[in-house]
C-alpha cells in the first residue's frame, strides 16, 4: 500500500481549498497505516499544526452518543419501538405543525447546522404517532435544530441548565411532521443523551467516559471547550470561509453546549484525531478496540450501519447524501452508482460542522479519521478523500 496520493490530497486541501490545517489517520485491523498533518493551527500567530491538537468536533459527537445508547440497547434496557415517553414522560403528547414537513427543507441542511428550521410553525393539534427511540436515532422525530428557541432560553433563565432539564424544555417544541414519516436533521441525539442519563442513572458524560472513552483509551475527548490553560493551548483556532473562500477567524466556542452543565449529545464534544481514530477502529473491527476491550457487539455495529430509511425518508436523505441511506446515527453507503464512491456498500460514518469526517469500513476492517476546523467546507472533499484512500489500497 502506497499512501502518497492521500498525502498529496491532504496538501491539496491546504493549498487549493485553503483549509487552515488537516490531520488524517488510517487504521486497518488495529494497525495505524497512515498519519499525516499539515498547515497551521493558528494562522494569525503563525503556529504550525503539531499533531496533538484538540478540536471542537460538533456533530462527530453523534456517533459516540449513539454508541452509548446502543450499549444500553444491548443490555435489554429498551427496544427501538419503545416510545421515548416511557423514559422521558414530557414527550408523550407532542404538538405538531399543520405543514407536516411539506416545506421539504432537507436539501438546505449543512452538516451540523440546520438552515431554515427556525421559522414559526402553525400548530395543528397533536401528533398521532408517538416518538419512538428509533426515531431519535434516525432523525425521524420531527424535531428541529433551533437552539435559540424561546422555551430553551426560558429554561436557562430559570436556572434549569442540566442536560435533563434542557431536554425536558425541548419537549415544548412543535413537531414538523408525524414521527417516523420523514428525515430532518435535528436535536434528536441531544434527546438521546438525556435518555442515556435516565436509563443508566448517570450523568451522560460520566457514562460515556466509563463505558466508551476509558475502555478505548480515549483520554482527550470531553464535553465543552476547555478552560484550563494546558488544554486550551492545544485547541486549534476556529475559522469559517468568507466570500472569497479564505479562512476568517471565529470565536472559539461551541454554541451547542448551551450551559456549562449541558452536555450536547449531538454536537458538544472536543476531541483529537488520535483519540477519535481509536473509536472508529473499534467500529471497523466489530466493536473491539485496539485496547482489546469490546464496546459493542458486531451484530450491533451491523444494525447501526443498516439503512433504516423508508418511503419519504429516503427521498429526504438522498438530498443530503446521494447514494447513502441513514442508519442509527450514521450515513451508510447503499448505492455506488449514485454516490460515486469507491468504498464498499455498508461503509458508514458521519461528520461535523467544521469539517471533521469519519469513515468506517467493517468489510475491510478499515477506518479513516480526518480532522479540520473551518466552517463552510465543501462536501465534495469527502468523496474525493474516500476515493483517494481506496486507490491507495490496491
Amino acid at each position: 500500500m502506497d499512501f502518497t496520493r492521500l498525502q498529496n490530497y491532504m496538501d491539496r486541501l491546504v493549498n487549493e481549498y485553503n483549509t487552515p490545517s488537516v490531520d488524517c489517520i488510517v487504521y486497518k485491523e488495529h494497525e495505524q497505516l497512515f498519519r499525516y498533518f499539515n498547515g497551521k493551527k493558528d494562522i494569525e500567530n503563525n503556529k504550525p499544526i503539531q499533531g496533538d491538537e484538540l478540536y471542537i468536533i460538533f456533530s462527530m459527537t453523534k456517533m459516540l452518543t449513539c454508541s452509548c445508547a446502543l450499549q444500553l440497547f444491548e443490555q435489554g434496557k429498551f427496544l427501538m419501538s419503545d416510545p421515548v415517553s416511557k423514559f422521558l414522560p414530557e414527550f408523550e403528547k407532542m404538538k405538531i405543525s399543520d405543514e407536516n414537513g411539506s416545506d421539504d427543507k432537507a436539501a438546505s441542511i449543512t452538516t451540523g447546522v440546520a438552515s431554515g428550521e427556525y421559522e414559526a410553525v402553525k400548530e395543528s393539534g397533536y401528533a398521532k404517532n408517538p416518538i419512538t427511540i428509533k426515531d431519535l436515532f434516525t432523525m425521524g422525530a420531527g424535531l428541529d435544530y433551533n437552539i435559540n428557541a424561546d422555551y430553551i432560553k426560558k429554561a436557562i433563565s430559570e436556572n434549569k441548565t442540566t442536560t435533563r432539564e434542557i431536554v425536558r424544555a425541548l419537549s415544548e417544541t412543535t413537531l414538523g411532521f408525524e414521527p417516523g414519516t420523514r428525515f430532518r436533521y435535528s436535536l434528536c441525539h441531544d434527546v438521546l443523551g438525556a435518555l442515556v442519563e435516565v436509563i443508566s442513572g448517570k450523568k451522560f458524560g460520566d457514562y460515556m467516559t466509563e463505558n466508551l472513552l476509558e475502555p478505548l483509551g480515549m483520554k482527550d475527548t470531553f464535553f465543552g471547550v476547555p478552560k484550563d490553560e494546558e488544554k486550551l493551548s492545544r485547541m486549534t483556532a476556529l475559522y469559517a470561509y468568507n466570500a472569497e473562500r479564505m479562512p476568517e477567524r471565529r470565536p472559539l466556542v461551541c454554541g451547542y453546549n448551551l450551559t456549562d452543565e449541558y452536555q450536547s449529545g449531538g454536537a458538544g464534544l472536543v476531541s483529537n484525531p488520535t483519540d477519535y481514530a481509536l473509536f472508529l477502529d473499534a467500529l471497523a473491527n466489530g466493536g473491539i478496540g485496539k485496547s482489546g476491550k469490546r464496546i459493542l457487539s458486531s451484530s450491533t455495529v451491523d444494525l447501526m450501519r443498516t439503512n433504516h430509511m423508508t418511503g419519504k425518508q429516503c427521498e429526504d436523505f438522498d438530498k443530503v447524501r446521494k447514494g447513502y441511506g441513514y442508519g442509527l446515527g450514521v450515513r451508510t453507503h447503499i448505492d455506488k452508482s449514485r454516490s460515486g464512491s469507491l468504498s464498499p456498500i455498508g461503509e458508514f460514518g458521519w461528520d461535523g460542522a467544521a469539517g471533521c469526517f469519519s469513515m468506517v469500513d467493517p468489510s475491510n476492517k478499515l477506518s479513516m479519521t480526518y480532522f479540520q476546523q473551518i466552517l463552510g467546507w465543501d462536501l465534495r472533499i469527502q468523496t474525493e478523500m474516500r476515493n483517494v484512500l481506496y486507490s491507495c489500497l490496491d
